[in-house]
């Protein structure tokens, strides 16, 4: 999948299926800094009813902020789907404008490779990470 290098930083888009309507959310950031996956509450029509827990999280420069995570249907990255996955949602556009950052909770399932020359990150499913999500489906 082709990227854009914008101030450093590795720009993708993703798409998420959230209450079965699917929403594609250009500039996001790949974040190997974050354990955890966030987009931007405004983009989706999100759903306070809903169970959601609330989370606090502490970034460097941008302080303390409370998100609500909670688990959409899927979420795609290039042609993976990976389903019933928590992602926290929170007020990040306007602050640090982007969309959405794709954390290491997303990353570490699969086992990423970056060309910075040709502006090209290729993802292949992680087989070990896989199997244990398989495991934990069905038994």
């Amino acid at each position: 999948m082709k990227f854009e290098r914008k101030q450093g930083l590795i720009w993708v888009p993703i798409e998420v299926i959230y209450e079965g309507k699917k929403i594609i959310i250009p500039d996001c950031i790949i974040d190997t800094g974050s354990s955890s996956t966030m987009i931007d509450i405004d983009l989706v029509e999100f759903d306070y009813r809903k169970p959601a827990i609330i989370k606090r999280l502490f970034g460097i420069g941008t302080g303390k902020q409370e998100v609500l995570s909670q688990e959409v249907d899927k979420i795609i990255i290039d042609q993976f789907e990976l389903e019933a996955v928590q992602i926290e949602f929170g007020t990040i556009k306007e602050t640090l404008g982007i969309n959405g950052f794709i954390g290491n909770d997303i990353l570490s399932q699969f086992i990423v490779m970056i060309d910075f020359n040709q502006q090209i990150i290729s993802f292949k499913l992680n087989e070990e990470h896989l199997a244990k999500r398989l495991k934990k489906t069905f038994f």
